[in-house]
């Protein structure tokens, strides 16, 4: 009787904590009218990049959607034989968040006492968001896939290459649209 209570408290506990792993945030629109279904070769447009971004950044976004894209479809080299064209973008913006410490001592009686506060925490931090845009061979929008990258958070370039490849994937997991 107490096996099956444990079994059935470690079985509660990993849905618990399953319900609480951070999913990305993954925004994905397109135009319902577009064919999807005749999509065989893709032509990678330049890539854009906005804000603090390096060239190295955005190399590794390409490198990334690129490679998943040649597992699906077959490269061109120019934009007349292509039937969709790609663009990843590659956007950093620079934040200031600030931290207020709510706690404090306070003490005394009318304007005679003690008290602490703690000072205002001020943290800057760059937000980065890996963008895969779809277009018609007339550069008509038809699916733009979007999410946070956390690339940025690794020192080591190989792992920054690692985590773009599966952020591209998530977003590429996406398209072409299931109807």
């Amino acid at each position: 009787m107490k096996a099956g209570l444990w079994a059935s408290m470690a079985v509660l506990l990993l849905l618990i904590l399953g319900g609480c792993a951070a999913t990305p945030q993954v925004a994905v629109d397109y135009d319902p009218q577009a064919d999807f279904a005749g999509m065989r070769t893709y032509y990678l447009l330049d890539p854009l990049a906005s804000g603090p971004v390096s060239p190295l950044e955005i190399k590794r976004a390409r490198q990334a959607v690129e490679g998943l894209l040649q597992n699906r479809y077959r490269a061109v080299d120019n934009t007349d034989d292509a039937d969709f064209l790609v663009r990843v973008q590659y956007l950093a913006v620079e934040k200031v968040a600030v931290y207020e410490d709510r706690f404090g001592l306070y003490g005394g009686y009318r304007h005679w006492g003690f008290g602490w506060r703690s000072p205002v925490e001020v943290r800057q931090y760059r937000q980065d968001t890996l963008v895969v845009d779809i277009l018609s061979p007339e550069s008509s929008p038809l699916w733009r896939g979007s999410m946070p990258s956390s690339a940025g958070r690794y020192q080591d370039p190989v792992q920054r290459q690692q985590r773009l490849r599966e952020e591209a994937a998530l977003l590429l997991n996406r398209f072409p649209p299931a109807y």
